[in-house]
C-alpha cells in the first residue's frame, strides 16, 4: 500500500456546495453525528477551502501514511436549497475504503467520483442499522455520516 496513494478524478465544483471536505477516517464516535461522528483528519487538498479544487481534477490522497486512516469520507452539502433545508437528498457522501490495485467509480446527481487503489463503500439505510441506533433522535438517524460509522466503522475500529 505504501506506493500504491488513493487517486481521485472528480468533477466537483466547490462553488455549488457550503461545505465541502474529506476527511481520513480513523475512527468512530457513536454518540455523535455529522463530522463529528468520525475520528481524523481533514484533507487540505479535497475541501472548499482549496481555491485549486476545481481546476485539479486528479487528487493524489497522500496526506497521511497509509496505515494511520481506514477509509476516506467526502461530503458535500449543496448550497441549492440549504436556506430552506430542502438540500439533504442532494448531500453529496462517498466513503472510499483503501484497496491497492483496485479501481471504482461513484456517480451522484451531477458528481462523477473515479478512484485507483479504493473502493466506493456504501452508506445503509436507516432500517439496516442496529436498533439502538434507529431509536435515537432525527438528526443522527437522517446523518449518511453517522449510518456509515456505526454501520462500518464500528467493525473496523472495533468500537
Amino acid at each position: 500500500m505504501k506506493d500504491c496513494p488513493i487517486v481521485l478524478e472528480h468533477n466537483l465544483d466547490p462553488q455549488r456546495f457550503m461545505w465541502l471536505w474529506a476527511k481520513y477516517v480513523r475512527g468512530v464516535n457513536d454518540q455523535k453525528h455529522c463530522t463529528n461522528s468520525l475520528l481524523g483528519k481533514y484533507s487540505h487538498r479535497l475541501g472548499g477551502h482549496n481555491t485549486d479544487l476545481q481546476s485539479t481534477v486528479r487528487l493524489v490522497l497522500d496526506e497521511f501514511p497509509p496505515g494511520t486512516f481506514s477509509a476516506v469520507h467526502i461530503c458535500g452539502v449543496v448550497k441549492q436549497g440549504y436556506r430552506n433545508h430542502e438540500n439533504y437528498p442532494h448531500n453529496l457522501h462517498a466513503t472510499i475504503l483503501p484497496q491497492p490495485g483496485r479501481r471504482d467509480m461513484f456517480s451522484f446527481e451531477n458528481w462523477l467520483l473515479k478512484v485507483e487503489n479504493g473502493v466506493f463503500d456504501r452508506i445503509p439505510a436507516l432500517g439496516e442499522l442496529p436498533e439502538v441506533y434507529r431509536k435515537l433522535p432525527d438528526e443522527f438517524t437522517t446523518c449518511r455520516i453517522l449510518r456509515w460509522a456505526v454501520w462500518r466503522g464500528k467493525h473496523m475500529f472495533g468500537r
